[in-house]
């Protein structure tokens, strides 16, 4: 039953975006195109319109991924449609389940063509060749390529967008369990949730540099090493503990009882 709910979450998120995927990338194209002539002055000018066009389009599909993703869950759940959600005979975990893992999905989908878009713009050999010469300078002190740097930038920003979404998740349910002001009430959940779980990793980072003997390196003018591997490992340990932890919370919640308008 999960895959058929996660096709028509899947299908009611991207129901603009897919819109908006191809004007991001076509935008993109047209950019490219144009700056293939920037030695003619009206192409240059031309270019940096459409230019302008595709970061307003890459930024649009951003925004509009995150708001569409809430959007599903609160009137999934308790809106108008909130009655026949709750009428199926599915278990809550699933529905909960459903929404989390098509978030996800939709999410990583915009990115990829948020960065396809920019890739179009910019990509030439002398453009990765300088990437990689940047890259190579920022984690000269830390003991890693810049290959390994991006993977981890990689894998903290997939577990904080996983935090990110249970913390949403869990802050409309919480909002919800309110008779009034449940919009406001679930954004100073979410506010709470977010800058008390921020608290939490950055006083981890500076006990575990501490205990490791890194505390003057993590505040140095260049982080030392040591102080970027605590840092690391407390980020990955912090995102993961929170999506996991919240994910359950919301469950919890959700479980409790739903007051739909």
């Amino acid at each position: 039953m999960l895959k058929y709910l996660m096709k028509y979450d899947l299908k009611k998120m991207l129901k603009l975006l897919v819109w908006l995927y191809p004007v991001s990338i076509a935008l993109a194209v047209i950019t490219r195109i144009f700056y293939v002539w920037d030695d003619i002055q009206l192409f240059k000018i031309i270019g940096a319109v459409f230019a302008g066009l595709t970061y307003s389009a890459i930024a649009n599909v951003l925004v509009n991924t995150f708001v569409h993703i809430l959007k599903r869950f609160s009137t999934s759940f308790y809106k108008d449609q909130s009655y026949l959600t709750h009428t199926l005979p599915v278990k809550k975990d699933e529905l909960i389940l459903s929404k989390y893992l098509s978030g996800l999905a939709v999410v990583f989908a915009s990115i990829i063509v948020s960065f396809l878009s920019l890739f179009i713009i910019f990509y030439s050999p002398e453009f990765m060749r300088g990437l990689k010469l940047a890259l190579d300078g920022v984690v000269a002190g830390f003991g890693m390529s810049g290959g390994s740097f991006v993977a981890l930038m990689i894998l903290i920003i997939f577990l904080e967008i996983c935090s990110l979404i249970s913390f949403a998740f869990t802050a409309i349910v919480k909002g919800y369990s309110y008779n009034h002001k449940r919009g406001l009430k679930g954004f100073l959940w979410f506010l709470c949730f977010y800058f008390s779980c921020s608290v939490i990793t950055l006083i981890s980072a500076v006990i575990v540099a501490a205990i490791t003997g890194n505390l003057s390196g993590l505040f140095a003018n260049k982080m030392s090493g040591g102080a970027f591997l605590c840092v690391i490992i407390v980020c990955v340990i912090s995102y993961f503990c929170f999506a996991v932890a919240f994910y359950f919370i919301c469950q919890k919640e959700f479980k409790m009882g739903v007051n739909v308008d």
